[in-house]
C-alpha cells in the first residue's frame, strides 16, 4: 500500500484542468493519481465500487467519470475484467529516478499485471531506458505491435474528432444563419408561414446573409417589400452568378465600368421579369398563417438547431 503520492503542483495550472474539467472531473482525477491502490508503475487494481465508496459517488456515476476520462480526456484506461486502472502519463512524472531500489520494485509491480497491453499504455510515456526495459521485457508481441502502431491510431482518431468537429461547427454556422435570415425577414415583410419557411431554407444555401439584407433594402426602398418582389431581384442575381454582397459590389462597378446606366439602378429591379412575374403570384402566400402553420413553421426551423 502507498503511503503518498506526489501531486505537483502545476496540475491546477494545466489548460485541460482549467477549461474543460468539472469540480467532479478534479476530484476523480486527484483521486486516481493518490489513492491507497496506486503503485509506482502507475497500473492499480481497483473496483468500481470502491472507488464510489471512497468517494461517495454512485457506481453510475463512477461508469460515467470512468468513460470521460478513458475516452474523452484520454487520460487512463480501465480494463472491466481484471479491473486494472492505468494513468497514461505516469511514466513521465513519476518514473524519473532510477537505482536498485526503484527497478526491484518495478520488476515486481510489473509482474503483476494481468493486462499487458496496459504495460505498452504506460511505457510509451516513459523517457528513464532501464525502467522502460522492465516494462517492455513483460510487453509480449501483441503489445509490441500496438506500441509500434499507437501513434498512427492515435492520430486516425484524432483525424475523425476534427472532422466530426469540423461538421458540428458548418451544422451551428448553417443553423446561426437560418435564425438570422428568419428573423431579417420577420423584422422587415412579416409572419412566415411553411412556403416562405421553406423558402428562406433555400436561399440560405445560395446566397450570403448581407445579400438577402440588400435585397430587402432595394424592395423597401421600391416600396415593395414582399417576399415575390425581393425572390424577384434574388433571382436576378443569380442569372448573374452573385451569391455574396460583395459579387454584388464587384458585378456593379464591373457596370459602371462598362459605362451602363447603372445609376438609374434599383429601377432595375423594379421592371425585371422576375419582381412581376413575382408580385403576381398567389395572394395566398402572403396570408397571416395560422397556428397550426405557425407550429409547423417552428418545428422545420427547430430541426436546424438540434
Amino acid at each position: 500500500m502507498a503511503i503518498f503520492r506526489h501531486v505537483r503542483t502545476e496540475f491546477w495550472k494545466d489548460e485541460k484542468v482549467l477549461e474543460e474539467m468539472t469540480p467532479e472531473d478534479k476530484l476523480f482525477f486527484l483521486y486516481i493519481l493518490t489513492n491507497t491502490n496506486t503503485t509506482q508503475i502507475g497500473i492499480y487494481k481497483i473496483p468500481k465500487k470502491q472507488i464510489a465508496f471512497e468517494l461517495g459517488y454512485s457506481v453510475e456515476s463512477i461508469n460515467t467519470l470512468i468513460d470521460r476520462f478513458e475516452n474523452y480526456y484520454k487520460i487512463i484506461r480501465y480494463n472491466q475484467q481484471t479491473r486494472e486502472l492505468a494513468i497514461r502519463r505516469w511514466g513521465k512524472y513519476n518514473l524519473v529516478k532510477g537505482g536498485k531500489p526503484i527497478i526491484d520494485c518495478v520488476k515486481k509491480e510489473v509482474k503483476e499485471v494481468k493486462d499487458k497491453s496496459l504495460l505498452a499504455y504506460i511505457a510509451q510515456h516513459i523517457d528513464k531506458e532501464e525502467i522502460k526495459r522492465e516494462f517492455e521485457n513483460y510487453i509480449d508481441d501483441t503489445c509490441n505491435d500496438s506500441l509500434d502502431s499507437i501513434s498512427t491510431i492515435g492520430a486516425q482518431k484524432e483525424k475523425e474528432k476534427e472532422n466530426k468537429k469540423e461538421k458540428e461547427n458548418e451544422h451551428l454556422s448553417y443553423s446561426s444563419s437560418l435564425s438570422k435570415f428568419k428573423k431579417l425577414y420577420e423584422e422587415n415583410i412579416g409572419l412566415i408561414n411553411g412556403i416562405v419557411a421553406q423558402w428562406l431554407i433555400d436561399i440560405t444555401e445560395t446566397i450570403d446573409y448581407e445579400l438577402f439584407k440588400r435585397a430587402i433594402e432595394i424592395a423597401t426602398d421600391r416600396g415593395k417589400c414582399n417576399k415575390g418582389y425581393v425572390n424577384g431581384i434574388i433571382n436576378q442575381w443569380n442569372d448573374n452568378n452573385i451569391k455574396s454582397y460583395s459579387d454584388l459590389l464587384a458585378y456593379e462597378k464591373s457596370l459602371k465600368n462598362r459605362g451602363d446606366k447603372y445609376g438609374k439602378g434599383s429601377n432595375n429591379y423594379r421592371n425585371n421579369e422576375y419582381a412581376t412575374w413575382y408580385e403576381e403570384e398567389d395572394e395566398d402566400i402572403y396570408r397571416k398563417p395560422t397556428p397550426e402553420e405557425i407550429a409547423e413553421v417552428e418545428r422545420e426551423f427547430g430541426r436546424f438547431r438540434n
